[in-house]
């Protein structure tokens, strides 16, 4: 892995960016995270739930990251040890992710059970496809210039959570149009396969 950026005065700023945009991340992914869980379980949506838990795996990196960040700043140089937990809860949240979505899709598909288009759902689902991306390119310059791969993990969670929306909303519109129960649970599978491949990816990373 490659050493964080050294903190100097021309630093301090960068990592002051690196912190706050931790900050945003953490509130956003909160309260999108749990209003996509909530409304997700109210439709019976396995796709929106997985959104929902992808993007509360980006509170949890995100919280990690400000714990990071805070440190290197209060302590005068980045810490190695805090850099390398930071990319593993990153991670390792990706994988947790993948494997809870793909457990429900599965029961899902073998039970014949589809999702409720409900309005709401649609409208978070909408609503991450914008605003995911946006976070996620601002961590990727910001992780750039602190030389973090925690906080580019975390953008790449960002990411992974703007497709999973995606997939998410497709599932739902063609639940709704064509009334087709197997289109949610599908999506949610794709959505699994997605963040498995990323969060066992950036371990790979990680162990090189």
């Amino acid at each position: 892995m490659a050493p964080p950026v050294a903190l100097g005065s021309g630093n301090l700023g960068r990592v002051r960016n690196a912190l706050n945009i931790s900050y945003v991340a953490a509130v956003w992914s909160l309260l999108m995270g749990v209003a996509a869980v909530v409304i997700g379980a109210r439709a019976g949506s396995t796709s929106l739930i997985g959104t929902g838990t992808d993007v509360l795996a980006d509170m949890a990196s995100s919280v990690v990251l400000v714990w990071r960040f805070h440190a290197e700043l209060h302590g005068g140089k980045p810490s190695h040890t805090v850099e390398s937990r930071a990319h593993l809860v990153a991670s390792l949240a990706l994988l947790v992710v993948a494997v809870g979505v793909a457990v429900g899709a599965i029961i899902r598909l073998v039970t014949g059970q589809g999702a409720s288009p409900m309005t709401a759902g649609i409208v978070v689902a909408a609503v991450s496809v914008v605003t995911l991306p946006a976070l996620a390119v601002a961590k990727l310059r910001i992780a750039a210039d602190v030389g973090s791969r925690a906080l580019r993990t975390d953008a790449l969670i960002s990411l992974v959570g703007a497709a999973t929306a995606a997939l998410s909303l497709v599932g739902l519109a063609v639940t709704g149009l064509f009334h087709w129960t197997a289109a949610d649970p599908v999506a949610a599978l794709l959505i699994a396969v997605l963040a498995g491949v990323t969060g066992v990816r950036e371990l790979r990373q990680r162990a090189s």
